[in-house]
Formats: C-alpha cells, sequence, structure tokens
C-alpha cells in the first residue's frame, strides 16, 4: 500500500498558488512528507500533483503529464546546488538538493558541516577565486537541509545552529534575523561579502516564483483550504 497524502501538505501546495512550480512542489513535499531514501519518488511527487490538479478542476493551468514535463527540464546534471534546479538522485528519485549533498550529509546534525558543503558550492557557482573567503550561508537554506538531509526538526535544527554560534563553531549575522549569513568562524579570514542572488531562497505564488521575504514553518500553514475553489 503506498503512503498516504498528507491533507495539510495538500492544502500548504493549494495555498501558494494553482500554478505549480516543480521545485517548489518537491521542496515542500521533500521535507514534510516523510520517505525514507534520498530524495522523493516521482510517484508521489505525481500523486500530490494529480490530487492539487483534481481539486482545482477546469481551473487547472495543465495536466499532470505537462507538469511532469515541467519538472524534466528543472532536472540538471550538474552536481552542485543551483536555488531552482532539481536534480534525479536515483532512478525515479528527485531532490531539491544534489546528489554529493545527500552522500556528505545524510544524517549529520552538525550545522558546521552544512556550512562547509553549502559554502563550497556557492564558491563554486560564482566562480571564486581560490584564495577568496567562502560566501556566507543564508539561515533559511542550511535549516531547510538540516531539516531533510539531517532529518531535524525546524527547532532541533535552530537550537544545534544557537548552540554552535555560542560555541563560538559558526558566526551568524545578524543572528536574531531568520534571512542571517552564516559562516565558519575563522579568524584568519576576513568577513565574508553578503550573499547576492546565486543564494537566493525561493518560493512561489500564484503567478509563479517569488522571492521569500522570510522564513516561516509550512508545517503551520496560514489558513488551511485558503484559494480553494
Amino acid at each position: 500500500m503506498s503512503d498516504p497524502l498528507q491533507p495539510w501538505i495538500v492544502d500548504e501546495l493549494f495555498r501558494r498558488g494553482r500554478y505549480l512550480y516543480p521545485t517548489d512542489v518537491v521542496d515542500v513535499i521533500e521535507r514534510f512528507h516523510g520517505v525514507a531514501g534520498p530524495g522523493v519518488p516521482r510517484t508521489v511527487v505525481r500523486r500530490y500533483v494529480a490530487e492539487l490538479l483534481g481539486q482545482l478542476g477546469p481551473r487547472a493551468p495543465y495536466t499532470v503529464e505537462r507538469f511532469e514535463r515541467i519538472l524534466d527540464g528543472r532536472i540538471t546534471d550538474l552536481d552542485l546546488w543551483l536555488p531552482d534546479a532539481l536534480y534525479e538522485v536515483e532512478a525515479g528519485r528527485v531532490s531539491v538538493y544534489p546528489a554529493h549533498w545527500h552522500r556528505s550529509l545524510g544524517g549529520v546534525r552538525d550545522p558546521v558541516r552544512y556550512v562547509e558543503v553549502i559554502a563550497a558550492d556557492l564558491a563554486t557557482a560564482r566562480v571564486a577565486t581560490p584564495d577568496a573567503p567562502s560566501p556566507p550561508v543564508p539561515r533559511q537554506i542550511l535549516i531547510d537541509a538540516m531539516m531533510v538531509l539531517g532529518g531535524a526538526s525546524r527547532p532541533a535544527a535552530g537550537g544545534v545552529l544557537q548552540t554552535a554560534r555560542l560555541d563560538g563553531r559558526l558566526v551568524v549575522e545578524p543572528f536574531q534575523n531568520p534571512e542571517a549569513d552564516v559562516w565558519v568562524a575563522d579568524a584568519g579570514k576576513r568577513r565574508p561579502a553578503p550573499t547576492d542572488s546565486t543564494a537566493t531562497v525561493r518560493s512561489t505564488g500564484p503567478v509563479g516564483p517569488v522571492e521569500r521575504t522570510g522564513e516561516r514553518d509550512v508545517s503551520r500553514p496560514a489558513e488551511r483550504g485558503v484559494g480553494r475553489p
């Protein structure tokens, strides 16, 4: 028997608008549906999308098959994290994170290791020079990765990040801001430059992707049923 769909995940995806952005759909399902193994089976993604489109009825912008073609267009062969890309981490399984993140960070709870791996990809995407300081990691990207790859809840991930900051292993600035930058503390390096669009945190609205203005725990949707026909 297949895993049942989680009604609140359906509600959350519905709330984000009828134009289902594939990366955003996979992001929510991967964080909160709870499937074993790296990534999410495409069959699970298809079932959520079919449910949403079925509820939209004549207001559905496209078919399930059209959605899957759009999803295929977002899959990259690069083993490098890019904000809006999708990755086939195993046959029939997709993820918002590249396979090497799953290999390096699967089950890891230490936020310092996450910052090292994520910052390395951000530096590569920026074509940074070898002697340049590591770019900072946006806190929201770090927390989301710890939830998916480390199996931590959002409060638990925030707690270990706070501990690492207090221990002096990580710098979080401004530390009370959900949009803070995070980097590994190293007195021998200058403060990293602020993050740029390479690390933009994605979200989606009724007319497509928009930039998130802050960290929100989608495990507690604001209103169920908002936007339903």
